[in-house]
């Protein structure tokens, strides 16, 4: 009927994450990671706090649905009480000993992760917890995590050394992991930008120039003191009508944001030709001699 209004669908709830529907391959891959953490002494909970496996209630309905999947990890779990016994995994209370075997190995190059999984070491999330509680501990961290990188980049050496033609590309993958890893642990040392001795002020330099008796150290002085300087240029490319990719940065130098904006949109429409930016650029570069 006329004037009536429909009434809106009903809005999906959300929920706390989304479901992520994966092939059976890729499933059986991560229950296998998670046979391999139960193995190790880990529990379901804890194994499934890895970013690189499912939440746990995810991995519960799949090996509810499939019975060969849930065998593999009853399995997983009887090994487990095998080796370790029965029972849940001890409960560590905070101590300077077990915070030093925690720092101890993650010097010798292991993730946190890593060192988490092992049964006599205490759970990931509980060193977590450590470090947001004691300032102490998180300094000592965050020293060990400096000593690690001496570790790691001797390891990407040895892998460097390995490496032969069937391992090549692997062996790279593994540097670059290792070179991102070790600048960030140590920037002052592996990091691409090292930090500056910070500059005396305009007052400290000129009362160091004028105590001095003679002109000769204060030239020295200004000369050690040069600070680094870095340039950056943005580049700016044009398609033109043929599908051509063309750099329009030195054409448009000395231009406002508008006048590159319509630079470029002549480009594409090709009412500005190649010739008419080599024009451009050279009428740039002259002004820039000032000739």
């Amino acid at each position: 009927m006329a004037g009536t209004s429909q009434a809106p669908a009903p809005r999906r709830r959300p929920g706390p994450k989304s479901y992520e529907r994966r092939s059976y391959q890729r499933k059986l891959t991560a229950v296998l990671t998670l046979c391999r953490r139960l193995e190790a002494g880990e529990s379901m909970a804890e194994a499934c706090r890895c970013p690189t496996l499912p939440p746990r209630a995810t991995m519960a309905y799949w090996l509810e649905t499939d019975p060969a999947l849930g065998g593999l990890v009853a399995e997983a779990q009887a090994a487990a009480e095998r080796s370790y016994g029965p029972g849940r995994r001890a409960v560590h209370r905070w101590s300077w000993r077990i915070a030093r075997e925690v720092l101890s190995r993650l010097e010798d190059g292991r993730g946190l992760d890593e060192v988490c999984a092992a049964r006599d070491m205490p759970a990931y999330a509980t060193v977590m917890a450590w470090l947001r509680k004691r300032p102490d501990f998180r300094a000592e961290y965050a020293r060990a995590r400096e000593r690690q990188a001496e570790r790691l980049f001797d390891l990407a050496w040895r892998i460097a050394c390995e490496a032969d033609e069937d391992t090549v590309k692997t062996a790279r993958l593994k540097i670059q992991t290792l070179k991102y890893r070790v600048a960030k642990l140590a920037p002052r040392t592996y990091g691409t930008l090292k930090a500056q001795a910070p500059q005396p002020a305009a007052g400290e330099a000129g009362a160091g120039e004028g105590g001095s008796g003679e002109g000769g150290s204060g030239g020295d002085g200004a000369a050690g003191d040069r600070k680094l300087e870095l340039a950056f240029t943005v580049r700016r490319f044009a398609v033109t009508p043929g599908r051509k990719v063309i750099d329009v940065t030195w054409a448009g130098e000395g231009m406002d944001e508008d006048g590159r904006a319509a630079l470029r949109q002549g480009v594409m429409r090709g009412e500005i030709t190649e010739a008419d930016l080599e024009r451009l650029t050279a009428a740039a570069h002259r002004r820039a001699l000032g000739v």
